[in-house]
């Protein structure tokens, strides 16, 4: 008989469950150690960090997107004041080697690891796949972009060349008159 009652607490309960234990993570969104599991991400206080959490890097991604629309040169001095954090790939992004504003943080947001990491963020901490779009830029935005940046190049170098055409910036000593201006001028001379 003891050889039963041996066996028999040798062997698992098969009607209890045993719990997992969880241990401590940190949500980032929320800037807490939590050891709810995945469930975390469900919770109303989280979910209301993440909307605001999105909604700042959208005010930045906002700023980023205004160059990708007008494409401006970017002078050397500036570069090093010129940078971009990236919170879905934790990774911070310089502009020292671009001759435009904002030309690492577009290549960068156009990127295949940009968007495989911002796929897992949203599937980590939550928040809606359709939502994507929003925080990446598009191939056909980026070819777009680098066309008009070819055509400013172009332009700049015609312009250094002597070639007429548009001037930017102040004018070298020489004062612009109005019609109107020059011809009381002349009037005035005449008498």
């Amino acid at each position: 008989m003891r050889e039963q009652s041996d066996n028999r607490s040798a062997k698992p309960k098969t009607g209890t469950k045993e719990k997992k234990k969880i241990e401590f993570e940190f949500c980032k969104i929320c800037n807490i150690n939590y050891n709810q599991g995945i469930r975390h991400k469900y919770f109303p206080k989280h979910k209301i960090s993440l909307s605001t959490f999105l909604s700042r890097f959208q005010s930045k991604l906002s700023d980023v997107r205004s160059f990708l629309k007008t494409p401006t040169p970017l002078s050397p001095q500036l570069a090093s004041r010129n940078c971009f954090w990236c919170v879905f790939c934790d990774q911070d992004i310089n502009e020292l080697d671009s001759s435009f504003a904002c030309e690492s943080a577009i290549h960068h947001l156009a990127s295949v690891e940009h968007v495989n990491n911002l796929k897992h963020f949203f599937w980590k901490y939550g928040g809606a796949m359709d939502q994507l779009d929003l925080f990446k830029v598009s191939d056909n935005d980026v070819a777009k972009w680098e066309k008009r940046c070819a055509a400013l190049k172009k332009e700049a170098s015609l312009q250094s060349e002597g070639s007429p055409g548009a001037v930017f910036g102040p004018s070298s000593g020489i004062s612009i008159r109005y019609p109107l201006q020059a011809t009381l001028e002349l009037a005035i001379l005449a008498y």
